[in-house]
């Protein structure tokens, strides 16, 4: 009996959430729209630039100090569970918000008369390049082994481990390299 109860209390709560998160998104949009129809489209395109960069940077950013909290702590199984989470989400989030970027940046540059000659947007893209190949090419397809190797030997397996950790310090380089980019977009230097 109270099996039941337990799960219709977790139905609810769910339910509960599931509104409340969809009250919050909608009451966004319609601000977010409100706000875009009274400006210019370059503010649009920097509007959902800047905000698919929260994302991709605040993101990688989360789960950079989640995993060194959970090395501080020696919990090996927090780790794991953050390893597993990356696999889940930021494999299929991080790419489509860089291209969010990319594109948005695109959109600014051209309706903004902004030339591709400044040091500013060169060092940009090249940085965009490297962390976007990094996320594509190393991080999604390492996270996928991970968790494929952590199911067969187990979490506390060597190898597992050192797949973990090698996950965790490109992580932390392309989190460095990301907010390098945020800093020239906002300081242009040598311009």
């Amino acid at each position: 009996m109270s099996e039941a109860v337990a799960a219709s209390s977790a139905e609810s709560r769910r339910r509960t959430s599931v509104v409340a998160t969809s009250a919050i998104v909608v009451a966004f949009l319609v601000v977010s729209i409100v706000f875009a129809t009274e400006t210019q489209w370059y503010f649009v395109f920097k509007m959902l630039h800047v905000g698919a960069a929260v994302i991709w940077v605040g993101g990688g950013l989360f789960i950079a100090m989640c995993a060194i909290v959970a090395e501080l702590a020696s919990d090996d199984d927090l780790l794991l569970v953050i390893g597993r989470l990356a696999d889940q989400v930021a494999s299929k989030v991080f790419p489509l918000m860089s291209f969010v970027v990319l594109g948005f940046g695109f959109a600014m540059t051209a309706n903004g008369d902004i030339g591709y000659d400044q040091f500013w947007i060169i060092f940009g893209l090249i940085a965009w390049a490297l962390s976007a190949a990094t996320g594509i090419l190393f991080l999604t397809p390492e996270t996928k082994r991970l968790t494929k190797a952590m199911t067969e030997r187990g979490p506390k397996d060597d190898e597992v481990q050192a797949r973990l950790r090698r996950i965790l310090l490109v992580l932390r380089v392309d989190v460095a390299l990301m907010f390098l980019i945020v800093f020239d977009m906002v300081v242009k230097p040598f311009s």
